[in-house]
């Protein structure tokens, strides 16, 4: 026994069970009695520093920076339009690491995790379905189910289980798909709120990850000839997701025809390059392919403030004088060479509803449009002879 009482104290070199534990609690007031460097909020160059920066490999994504890491961008367009669709082909682009969206090139290959709120596995399923050549695509592509909250990013858990999967994949593309889904209201408090909590989220991401809000269109009024620039002015909501981002994408619909699957694509903002110029696109085979005769004039005037290409000579001989009927898409792909009109123009040519010729044509039962015979022989057609269409 020693001095110390009954406590046995090794002799030198002999194993002290007890010394791992005594040197990791003193690591750990060592640690913790460290003076905590926190990480500076905010952080000025001087012009030298600013000149001589090089920015990060693969900063430019797609376009002229129309999307580029670690800054938000803005896709919108109105319901139904294919901005779900159109998100998917830029994801898949990524993953290959080339072609191009919309017009705009695709610069370097990037991981993307859309987030969407909207379709369920049985319409995703049928989305890859429509899509050639997917596979390989597995390591960069990352799709949710729609969460049975939605886009809940006031949700704590839901925030926990976002940061989780954002650090362990590391997106360089974040799509969030709808933007609504993630506001309780339109107002500007519930914008901020959203986007503060977007941001918290991103911050768990090893790599700086691009967010791309898909957002809707604001209802359209019947004063609305917006285009270009002006286009960022129809985003539903509060004028703060504009403001912060570095870029705004706009998707129309070509025509309210529910058979015409073209849209206008439209770059109304982009603070870090060119606009670009707009492009018509239609939705074939699950992506967009470019329409290179779309006649933009129609569109900027509805379809109806235009001098008409389109006369009753052209739908006569187009008919034959009433003898032939014609499927839609058929109709509309020879008026336009018969007439030299683009498709929108044939479109509303062929419209037997609301149309200007509407009091010529009919549609029988199988859905094919004809002549009716008071049309077909040059004559007036009588209200009761127009009827009811099938």
């Amino acid at each position: 026994m020693n001095d110390l009482g009954d406590e046995y104290i090794p002799r030198p070199g002999e194993f002290d069970p007890l010394e791992r534990e005594m040197s990791a609690a003193a690591a750990s007031v060592e640690q913790h009695s460290k003076p905590k460097v926190r990480e500076k909020l905010v952080q000025f160059y001087t012009p030298s520093q600013l000149l001589a920066y090089e920015p990060p490999p693969n900063q430019r994504m797609v376009g002229d920076y129309h999307i580029q890491r670690g800054m938000p961008a803005v896709l919108a367009g109105p319901q139904g339009c294919g901005k779900s669709r159109a998100a998917l082909w830029l994801a898949i682009l990524g993953a290959r690491g080339a072609g191009n969206w919309f017009g705009l090139e695709v610069h370097c290959q990037f991981r993307t995790m859309w987030l969407q709120g909207e379709n369920g596995r049985t319409r995703l399923h049928r989305d890859f379905q429509q899509l050639a050549d997917i596979t390989d695509l597995d390591d960069w592509l990352r799709i949710s189910d729609r969460p049975p909250l939605g886009l809940a990013l006031q949700n704590p858990n839901f925030r926990c289980e976002m940061k989780a999967e954002i650090k362990d994949f590391a997106p360089h593309l974040l799509i969030m798909d709808p933007w609504n889904s993630c506001v309780r209201d339109a107002m500007e408090k519930d914008f901020q709120e959203a986007l503060s909590r977007l941001r918290e989220i991103l911050a768990e991401s090893p790599e700086e990850t691009a967010p791309l809000i898909v957002h809707h269109l604001r209802k359209p009024k019947s004063e609305d000839r917006h285009k270009g620039r002006n286009l960022a002015n129809l985003l539903s909501g509060s004028y703060v997701l504009i403001s912060v981002a570095r870029s705004v994408m706009v998707m129309q619909p070509a025509s309210d025809d529910t058979e015409d699957n073209r849209v206008v694509f439209t770059c109304a903002k982009n603070n870090d390059g060119d606009l670009g110029p707009r492009s018509a696109w239609e939705r074939k085979n699950g992506i967009f392919v470019p329409v290179p005769d779309f006649d933009f004039d129609a569109f900027d005037n509805g379809g109806t403030r235009r001098e008409p290409k389109v006369n009753e000579t052209h739908l006569q001989t187009l008919f034959r004088n009433g003898q032939r009927r014609m499927a839609q898409a058929a109709a509309v792909e020879e008026l336009k060479k018969l007439a030299g009109v683009g498709r929108s123009a044939a479109y509303e040519a062929l419209k037997v509803i609301d149309g200007r010729f509407s009091p010529l044509l009919f549609k029988d039962s199988d859905g094919l449009i004809g002549l009716r015979q008071n049309a077909a022989t040059g004559g007036s057609v009588d209200d009761d002879e127009l009827g009811e269409e099938t």
